[in-house]
């Protein structure tokens, strides 16, 4: 649905009043879009930690909190003396709304046991494409060893704790059969007592030849889908379609287990979306509204989960990293990238016990908010990693090139992300950090852009409920995008390839709108940043030396380009692609500084 967002005519049934929310997994946002002079604007925002666990047990309870909030800041009633949504507004417009809708993405990840021919080929593939689908691995069960892992132990675990997801996998295209129609018999004796709505989900996403034998034994035990199969040779990969099918069970099956979902959808005029979905749909419209013709790099960065996405042309690619995030996804951020990958991008002196003790208190108090200059810089060290995992997870899924040493390469971050003409970046922590040099350092660091990107953030934490806003009023969400859905940070310039430092790696003239033209020398290694103001264009030639390239494909080529400005201004990242990081903790301190001074307007408040 890529113009799921595309303006429609007013009319009399367009809502004059629409409360909107997203249930995170940590915190549930509000906010009110209004009709403001025949348009509509967003007027207020609020937001409350979200109650799906203990002790409240209901999502509803922290969206009714938000929305108490909002009516303290707009001094109306939004809702009844029930506690449920005052639908629809009075026509006085003293009191309620025309609509309500919600995303939301408060349910755990999928918990998923594998069953294989054998651990490698089409489990690893498989394992890639759940840690990219919000799907979690709590085992796997190798066929390939004569059934040995069939022992009591997992015979008793599968019964006793049935995953959401059971993906069967194995066997290239006319490979063997009877190890899966095995498992498949095993797995109907295990559950043939077990209450069909505590049955996994079983998925087959193997062996063409397995299918009808298996739908014979499953689909009349189980909900049972057959997807491609992920290795259909031993030279191909093709994870899609099971990307796809994890993403759809996660929204339909896991997310209307969170408590009070019932109630929440009650009240909604549309479908509760999942907020990846909504999210894309929003993202998807940016693309197609700017006509970027490189397209647009989202990412969301929330306390569990990361979520990146990439729109080009009308093509939308997608990954969800589950236990990757800020606050309860912390402890599975460092099990997965380890603390020296987090200190290593740390501006300040911190032991490694330090940062694992804040990491154990982001774990255990979800909700709290960035107090101290510690507490932002790491918690930046942490949306770095995030971030570059999940960038790793669309390698795999999807940028990954066709032979085989550059594809390993691209899987370990070696392998440089596709240009962009926009990087839209939101998330809680985002949103918190008080400066847009932070923001803009962290986002540098985590993608390494080549060429020329604008960077934009959801200050208000809104795009989500945008995208499902547009499912019944396009005309309000795009209104609303327009006028209130973006911070700009500014317009980043970062040539790909190698210099030494302190040599010329571009010259720049910039001529701005108001008259003034500055000429600027950038030395390989550093940031430089040029004031230009949101609303203010310049026109920007560049022109690099023999050792850099701007995107153009050939290096020492230079180019000219009108651009916009914004709260950073010009960025011009001059570090080169790949960005080298040196294995001296010290050094990294020292860059990491000198680096974050240039991005901040006061140098008291940069790190030291």
């Amino acid at each position: 649905m890529a113009d799921v967002l595309s303006p429609a005519a007013p009319s009399d049934a367009t809502p004059q009043a629409i409360l909107a929310a997203d249930v995170g997994s940590t915190r549930t946002h509000v906010c009110l879009i209004q009709r403001v002079e025949g348009s509509h604007r967003l007027v207020a925002r609020a937001e409350s930690p979200t109650t799906a666990g203990e002790p409240e047990n209901d999502i509803t309870i922290g969206v009714c909190r938000a929305i108490q909030e909002m009516e303290a800041i707009v001094q109306r009633p939004l809702l009844d003396s029930d506690g449920d949504v005052l639908t629809p507004m009075e026509q006085s417009g003293r009191a309620g709304v025309d609509a309500f809708v919600a995303t939301a993405s408060a349910a755990p990840p999928l918990r998923c046991v594998i069953i294989g021919l054998t651990d490698d080929l089409s489990v690893e593939t498989a394992a890639r494409t759940c840690a990219a689908a919000n799907t979690v691995v709590h085992g796997t069960i190798s066929l390939g060893e004569t059934m040995r892992r069939w022992d009591d132990a997992t015979l008793q675990s599968l019964h006793e704790a049935p995953p959401d997801v059971i993906l069967m996998v194995g066997g290239v295209d006319t490979g063997p059969v009877a190890p899966l129609e095995s498992a498949a018999l095993v797995l109907a004796t295990i559950y043939e007592t077990v209450d069909a709505a505590e049955r996994p989900v079983i998925v087959f996403a193997g062996n063409q030849e397995a299918r009808r034998t298996l739908r014979e034994l499953l689909a009349p035990l189980f909900d049972y889908r057959v997807v491609d199969n992920v290795r259909p040779d031993v030279h191909t990969e093709m994870p899609g379609e099971l990307h796809r099918e994890l993403t759809a069970i996660y929204q339909h099956i896991a997310l209307p287990r969170v408590p009070g979902y019932s109630r929440l959808q009650e009240w909604a005029a549309t479908p509760i979306l999942s907020t990846s979905e909504a999210l894309g749909h929003t993202w998807r419209f940016i693309a197609q509204r700017d006509r970027l013709e490189r397209g647009l790099l989202g990412i969301d960065v929330g306390g569990v989960t990361t979520h990146v996405g990439a729109v080009r042309q009308v093509i939308y690619q997608w990954a969800v990293s589950a236990s990757l995030g800020t606050s309860q996804g912390a402890e599975g951020l460092l099990r997965t990238v380890g603390r020296e990958r987090l200190l290593r991008w740390l501006p300040i002196p911190l032991s490694a016990a330090e940062a694992l003790s804040y990491l154990q208190n982001a774990h255990l108090r979800p909700y709290s908010i960035p107090q101290t200059m510690e507490d932002l810089v790491l918690g930046h060290a942490m949306l770095r990693e995030a971030i570059g995992v999940s960038l790793g997870q669309m390698r795999h899924l999807y940028w990954a090139p066709e032979d085989g040493e550059s594809a390993a390469r691209s899987r370990d971050r070696g392998h440089p992300v596709p240009s962009f003409d926009l990087i839209a970046a939101r998330g809680g922590f985002i949103a918190h950090t008080p400066q847009d040099g932070l923001i803009t350092m962290a986002l540098l660091d985590a993608v390494q852009p080549i060429g020329l990107v604008r960077v934009v953030t959801d200050w208000a934490t809104a795009w989500p409920q945008l995208g499902a806003v547009a499912a019944f009023a396009p005309l309000a969400a795009a209104q609303v995008l327009a006028c209130d859905g973006f911070h700009t940070l500014g317009t980043v310039i970062a040539p790909s390839g190698t210099g030494k430092p302190g040599e010329i790696a571009l010259r720049l003239r910039i001529e701005r709108d108001d008259g003034q033209t500055i000429a600027l020398d950038v030395p390989a290694g550093t940031v430089r940043r040029v004031p230009l103001a949101v609303g203010q264009r310049a026109r920007v030639q560049v022109y690099p030396s023999r050792a850099f390239d701007i995107g153009l494909g050939r290096r020492g080529v230079g180019g000219q380009a009108e651009v916009m400005g914004g709260s950073m201004g010009i960025v011009i990242d001059a570090r080169g692609r790949p960005l080298e990081l040196s294995e001296d903790m010290e050094e990294c301190r020292t860059r990491n500084q000198l680096w974050l001074r240039n991005l901040i307007d006061d140098d008291a408040d940069a790190p030291a």
